[in-house]
């Protein structure tokens, strides 16, 4: 049986909201699509009765730009319209460039949204790992007004998020980085395009003049006790204030990320394989990360 619903196209994010609150949980907002839908279709999540169309707010969700010492995303934002941004020409927001590459296919690109990416909450979500990485927060708009969530505390488990179902995702924003500082992303699969990603990992890092690690960040797809993104903060506090070298790096992979990591087995991979290519994504995002800063090139 083919699931049908209605499509509610708003006149203005407060038509939205207002529309969500009145039947919610009966309505799910429409970005992009190409996650919902196929969720929807295949019957993995109850079809709602409303599906509210975003498509009419894009004048006013879809941005990238830089605003009291803020990077600040609209929800609305496509991964191509960040590939045309100054994200993609800073070596301090390399590792955007980084998820661009290993993001589905060009198609997906122009119609996948960065909110969108995050409310499907799932270890296969690229920009939640990349943004972990990057500390951001995530603002919530319903007619009760706006709030703002770190972007770890908003993915509560495996396609669910600590929102309301009448709250929507309107911005994505993270402090801008200092100078000396960049990012790197790894993303590991046996095919080139339509990647879900065998194992991924995010590190930012930021190097004092005299090459000790002022901060770091990492996050990956899962970490122990969950199946969603999140941070290894362990392995972050133990190179935290130390001299970059690559025994340094070695150590945080091979010692302290098993402590912290969980992977599960399945018809593509084993637990154990996954653990393997973690501890390489954190070597090589963290050596690749200090090259960009080093050399100043994405």
């Amino acid at each position: 049986m083919v699931a049908i619903f209605e499509i509610y196209r708003p006149s203005s994010l407060d038509d939205a909201v207002e529309f969500l609150h009145k039947h919610a949980p009966d309505a799910r907002p429409l970005a992009g699509g190409t996650e919902l839908l196929i969720l929807i279709r295949d019957k993995r999540i109850r079809p709602p009765k409303y599906l509210v169309d975003l498509s009419p707010l894009r004048k006013d969700l879809s941005y990238v730009k830089l605003e009291n010492g803020l990077v600040k995303i609209g929800a609305l934002t496509t991964v191509w319209e960040l590939s045309e941004s100054f994200l993609h020409r800073d070596p301090r927001y390399a590792g955007f460039k980084d998820v661009w590459h290993k993001f589905g296919t060009m198609h997906l690109r122009f119609v996948a949204t960065i909110g969108g990416n995050i409310a499907t909450a799932t270890d296969f979500s690229d920009y939640i790992v990349l943004l972990l990485a990057y500390g951001a927060n995530v603002k919530l708009r319903s007619v009760d007004g706006e709030r703002v969530v770190p972007l770890e505390e908003l993915i509560a488990d495996r396609r669910q998020l600590a929102a309301r179902p009448d709250e929507l995702i309107v911005e994505v924003a993270f402090p801008e980085p200092p100078p000396r500082s960049s990012s790197s992303f790894e993303k590991f699969d046996r095919r080139q395009i339509l990647i879900a990603g065998i194992a991924n990992g995010c590190s930012y890092l930021h190097l004092d003049e005299g090459g000790k690690i002022a901060d770091v960040r990492i996050s990956f797809d899962m970490v122990k006790g969950k199946r969603i993104p999140g941070r290894v903060k362990p392995v972050e506090d133990f190179l935290r204030g130390k001299v970059f070298t690559e025994e340094l790096v070695t150590r945080a992979a091979e010692e302290v990320l098993p402590s912290v990591m969980e992977k599960y087995t399945d018809w593509w991979t084993t637990a154990e394989y996954r653990l393997e290519m973690s501890k390489v994504a954190l070597k090589r995002t963290l050596l690749i990360a200090k090259k960009r800063i080093e050399g100043g090139a994405l």
